[in-house]
């Protein structure tokens, strides 16, 4: 190979390095040439002048970076920069090894040495071995789970999930990446919210999509909790590897409800290992959680700081619309028809979670069995009389929705279009007032049900009457009695 010269552009003056290099870092200097022309100036001084090639024999070189992490952001950001300019100065048969530096907290920093995954492999360093062994670990960890079960539940698809303003995000996500796992820039999915919103059935719809399509029969859901007892079990058996190679084997993994994994020390660090693993390897992850990922306490800002790479979408407690939607398919899964006042007596008061919905209707049905009835308004009332009380103690958006709409004489759909009349105007700007004093629910989660406004507009409807309610008597006395319109509605 003819000498390679290192050159450096900086303010339109070129500077020739006429010191000879050894080949490793003549090649070096050639691929730097050549991603140099490609990125942005700032991203290539960041990444990768600090990089140092050690190495080259045959057709492999071998580069040291400073840190895992530094390793990552290469791989997940340049890698096919990185493969390209290999491929041009030394060949299609170009490979390429990395050295990283890792910091031990105990003695000297060390290095490891780990394959480019595009050129190589994916094996991370700390499980690094032939492919029949990973092969036999994993056949070895499945035979004592006797055969392998992807754990999914079949009647959790896409054709039994309501859509709703409640979920939108999440669910345009979720089938993204059920069309295309581990190929988007969806990963991992983290889906967020309450109990009983719908997200172990999102997360199986999409296992359920992939495995209908035949992308890959490698799909695996599990819970945060089993997960957590496998690996102790495997520890306790010394099947630690067997365990660590069934995980990384796997396409799509889910794993429901990570908040649990919270103070579980050894439990975390299996988990990033796998996560690291799989996401190098363009391997799709599903995670869910009931609060978003920075609020989760006890776990490991590294975990955190991945989970985050990729997006996490919320779940909020379905409105009106989409609680009927939800009652109405399941109706139609049991072949049952109900009376409109019975359905609506049903999606205005049972407003907490799909899975208190969807209780309501098996309840129903299950007691019109034993009486042998019609099911009219006041068999309902009379069956679901335990559940209704209960969740009338907790105020609702539908509630002061209500309240609103009878004091100034306006429709739901006046208060939620775009009308600017005075009345509609400030009828739809005291509800969004009030639903943010008297309950719990979010800026984002108001502003989606009154019309699916943005933050910034449920802000300044509360700026704006909490004002005229300090200096206009009128309006205090206004409040007042919508306020009490609400208590009734309430009891």
């Amino acid at each position: 190979m003819p000498e390679v010269t290192s050159m450096f552009l900086s303010d339109n003056q070129q500077i020739v390095d006429q010191i000879p290099h050894s080949m490793e870092r003549q090649i070096w200097d050639a691929c730097l040439n050549d991603i140099r022309e490609k990125i942005n100036p700032l991203a290539f001084k960041t990444w990768f002048l600090p990089i140092r090639p050690v190495g080259f024999s045959g057709s492999e070189l071998t580069i040291e970076v400073p840190s895992q992490f530094f390793y990552e952001w290469i791989e997940e950001n340049y890698s096919s920069f990185l493969k390209k300019a290999l491929t041009n100065v030394i060949g299609a048969e170009a490979r390429l090894m990395y050295s990283i530096v890792m910091d031990k907290s105990q003695g000297q920093p060390v290095t490891i040495e780990l394959p480019h995954q595009n050129v190589i492999g994916n094996n991370l360093p700390e499980h690094r071995g032939s492919s029949d062994v990973m092969q036999k670990a994993t056949a070895s960890f499945e035979r004592n789970l006797a055969r392998f079960e992807t754990q999914l539940n079949q009647k959790y698809t896409f054709d039994t999930l309501i859509r709703g303003d409640c979920n939108s995000l999440a669910f345009a996500a979720s089938k993204s990446v059920a069309q295309n796992p581990g190929q988007n820039a969806f990963n991992p999915l983290v889906i967020y919210g309450g109990v009983g919103l719908g997200k172990t059935h999102m997360m199986q719809a999409i296992g359920n999509t992939v495995r209908e399509n035949k992308m890959t029969d490698r799909i695996l859901y599990v819970s945060s909790e089993k997960f957590a007892i496998d690996f102790v079990n495997a520890i306790q058996n010394g099947k630690i590897q067997e365990f660590s190679s069934f995980y990384r084997s796997i396409d799509v993994l889910i794993i429901d409800d990570i908040q649990f994994f919270s103070g579980k020390e050894k439990t975390q660090e299996e988990i990033f290992h796998i996560f690291n693993t799989l996401h190098q390897s363009n391997k799709q992850i599903i995670l869910s959680a009931d609060r978003p990922i920075k609020e989760i306490k006890g776990i490991e800002d590294r975990l955190i700081s991945r989970f985050n790479w990729g997006l996490s979408a919320d779940i909020q407690p379905p409105d009106y619309e989409t609680r009927k939607a939800i009652i109405l398919s399941k109706l139609h899964q049991s072949g049952v028809n109900l009376d409109e006042a019975v359905i609506e007596f049903i999606a205005t008061n049972v407003t907490e979670n799909v899975r208190e919905l969807e209780g309501c209707i098996v309840k129903l049905l299950a007691a019109q069995s034993l009486d042998n009835r019609d099911i009219d308004l006041q068999f309902t009332k009379s069956t679901l009389k335990d559940i209704i009380r209960h969740t009338a103690k907790r105020l609702t958006l539908d509630i002061i929705e209500k309240a609103v709409c009878s004091y100034f004489s306006i429709t739901p759909n006046d208060l939620k279009g775009k009308s600017k009349k005075k009345e509609i105007a400030m009828g739809r700007q005291i509800a969004m007032y009030l639903s943010k004093m008297m309950t719990d629910s979010s800026l984002k989660t108001i502003g989606l049900h009154f019309g699916g406004r943005d933050h910034s507009t449920v802000i300044h409807a509360v700026n704006t009457i909490g004002k005229r309610k300090e200096s206009v008597l009128e309006e205090r006395k206004k409040l007042e009695e919508i306020k009490k319109r609400i208590e009734i509605l309430s009891m």
